[in-house]
């Protein structure tokens, strides 16, 4: 089998010479012939590759695009090699060549846009995106796409305004309600805007662990009411009572609210649970000023 594949290496050779000596004359031969060819080799560079052979796929796919360099298939496919071994910025050329040959095509459109969004061009995703809206109309899939764009890039403020956009259309839908919580608490956000935020989660999805744990501790860490944030974080450890980050929030209401022993047992117990190269910074600050004081 080897051998094989070793004078169909040498054959591709010789007749990949003669067809870069066409391409630089652009000259690209069309007859059936060659069509036929071409089908075999590109067909077998798609074998290989599903069988993980990479490198004689990718020099049948060279091969097959020199032979004919504007067809969107194989720019396509010479795209999706190297975006699948997590080189972008290398695919974004072949996604756009493939772009311009087909440029209505739905499958390209969408790589190009993954394409862009990994090499963190904003600008270009977002044009796009508005193309793929012209097509299918703005829909949850595209406000999501939108977010996350602003949000690879660390726009917070643009990547709120998506999640608001979207909410006025469909106002209850938790999951950008999570988006736009998310990005308010990295934002300078009021705390009553903030709260309400929570509040607004916690009554369409009120067994959300982590929204509720977040927001015991934002009671708590906003000169809130303890009981109700005690109440909140109680539940959570109920629910779940080997998450440390729980543990740790549940812990941390206690100390403010003067119960010092229990809080004690419950950090001790956080940092029992947490893998000590994993604890947070803030877990262990707490587990010093906890267990430093009387």
């Amino acid at each position: 089998m080897k051998s094989i594949r070793h004078i169909l290496t040498l054959v591709l050779l010789c007749i990949f010479s003669s067809v870069s000596m066409a391409a630089d004359k652009k000259t690209v031969t069309t007859d059936e012939p060659s069509r036929q060819r071409f089908l075999y080799y590109f067909y077998e560079a798609q074998r290989l590759f599903q069988h993980a052979e990479y490198q004689t796929a990718y020099q049948l796919f060279e091969f097959c695009r020199y032979m004919y360099p504007d067809d969107p298939v194989i720019n396509l496919y010479m795209g999706d090699f190297f975006f699948g071994f997590k080189r972008p910025s290398l695919a974004v050329p072949y996604y756009e060549m493939s772009y311009k040959a087909d440029p209505k095509n739905e499958h390209i459109l969408e790589r190009l846009e993954q394409a862009y969004y990994y090499t963190r061009n904003t600008k270009k995703a977002l044009h796009i995106q508005d193309l793929i809206d012209q097509r299918d109309g703005y829909n949850y899939y595209s406000a999501l796409q939108r977010y996350h764009i602003y949000a690879s890039v660390g726009d917070v403020k643009n990547a709120c305004k998506q999640a608001e956009r979207y909410l006025k259309e469909d106002p209850e839908d938790v999951q950008f309600l999570l988006l736009r919580l998310q990005a308010l608490e990295l934002m300078k956000t009021p705390q009553k805007k903030l709260k309400q935020a929570y509040e607004q989660i916690l009554e369409l999805d009120p067994e959300n662990l982590i929204v509720m744990n977040n927001y015991a501790y934002f009671l708590a860490t906003h000169k809130g009411d303890l009981k109700i944030a005690e109440d909140y974080s109680r539940y959570t450890i109920q629910a779940q009572p080997d998450n440390p980050v729980f543990l740790d929030t549940y812990a941390w209401i206690l100390y403010l609210r003067g119960e010092t022993q229990l809080a004690q047992m419950y950090i001790k117990q956080a940092l029992h649970i947490s893998n000590e190269q994993t604890v947070p910074d803030e877990v262990l600050l707490h587990y010093q000023i906890i267990m430093n004081s009387r």
